[in-house]
């Protein structure tokens, strides 16, 4: 997943505690940002492993939910 992420090529999404939820990358000058939303809830990050780590998503971080959302990518 956080390989995914940092390709900054694809939009993951997902649904949680009934929230539509996911994570985007923009490039600029080659440095990415993360934006990560949970509802109407939106965080920025500028390192991948605090966005991996963040228990942002109603309490719970994306390494917490692998194995336990379908995820998608578009």
């Amino acid at each position: 997943m956080k390989q995914i992420i940092l390709d900054c090529c694809n939009d993951v999404l997902f649904i949680f505690g009934g929230e539509e939820s996911g994570i985007t990358s923009e490039v600029k000058d080659y440095v990415p940002t993360f934006y990560a939303w949970h509802g109407s809830k939106t965080k920025e990050y500028h390192d991948v492993d605090e966005m991996m780590e963040d228990p942002f998503f109603g309490g719970k971080s994306i390494t917490d939910l692998i194995g336990k959302v379908d995820f998608a990518f578009a």
